[in-house]
């Protein structure tokens, strides 16, 4: 990957992690079983990394290209209005949960889940010219914040049963579960993605001279970014109903690692062959 492409790269990563963790913290507080400090402390996290993606996205200067992967910016100023949305959507679901008012932050939280979905929608749109449609780019993003977002939640709740070990065990096992049917999504979209050709192939300035076939970063792509996660989902989720829930909880962490390393290397893929993978 060209360094030009490395602050993109960190936006869509840090999108991806905003918007998922707010959807699935969102549904996770609906569905009840995880407590409101639990809620809380997602929400300030949120919020952090929400404030984090719109300073990089208001920091940077579009032009028609990165890289030489060419894009659409016509919706980019609607793209950071919409992850500002979420930045102040997550910082009022924390403090509504924080002064009790947990109806006012719910309604902020779907409000910025909806902003999220925009978001992802509109950055789509940016990145969709190289790439065989739409729908490859924009499903790319969404598997991609569904995936980064349950690990995430799921990983931090683990945390609570270290201290509460009362607390019920099903949402962990459900969070669990949301991993995998999302790692199951992200890998659909991946092999689809890997068998369509581009209309546009990118033309990096430090090209690779080998096809997606003979890049090793394809393969590591697979192995660690979607085959390990979903071993040590399944993994996790065992644990879960045995109730050893520090070891869930540390299979989580590695399954965090190897998320966002995926991840990396799915933006990489993309910026160099056209194929969000």
């Amino acid at each position: 990957m060209n360094v030009e492409a490395l602050p993109y790269t960190l936006l869509l990563i840090l999108a991806e992690l905003a918007i998922g963790s707010l959807w699935v913290t969102l549904a996770s507080d609906l569905r009840g079983g995880v407590t409101r400090g639990f809620v809380l402390t997602m929400a300030l996290c949120i919020a952090a990394v929400g404030g984090l993606a719109y300073w990089l996205a208001v920091s940077l200067e579009l032009g028609a290209d990165v890289d030489g992967y060419p894009i659409d910016p016509s919706w980019w100023g609607e793209a950071k209005a919409a992850m500002l949305a979420v930045f102040v959507a997550s910082a009022l679901y924390a403090v509504g949960v924080f002064m009790g008012w947990d109806p006012v932050g719910r309604l902020a939280a779907i409000a910025g889940s909806a902003a999220g979905l925009a978001a992802v929608a509109m950055l789509s749109d940016m990145l969709a010219p190289p790439a065989w449609g739409y729908p490859a780019v924009f499903l790319a993003l969404l598997a991609g914040a569904l995936v980064t977002g349950a690990v995430s939640t799921a990983m931090v709740w683990g945390h609570w049963y270290l201290t509460e070990g009362a607390l019920p065990a099903w949402p962990l096992k459900e969070l669990s579960v949301w991993l995998l049917g999302s790692l199951a999504l992200q890998s659909a979209v991946f092999l689809v993605n890997a068998l369509v050709p581009v209309r546009v192939a990118p033309s990096p300035s430090q090209p690779v001279e080998v096809g997606l076939l003979g890049n090793p970063a394809f393969y590591f792509r697979v192995g660690v970014g979607l085959v390990f996660p979903i071993v040590l989902g399944v993994l996790s989720l065992q644990t879960a109903r045995i109730r050893a829930m520090q070891s869930a909880t540390g299979l989580l962490y590695i399954a965090m690692g190897a998320v966002f390393a995926g991840e990396v290397l799915a933006k990489g893929l993309m910026f160099m062959t056209g194929k969000p993978l």
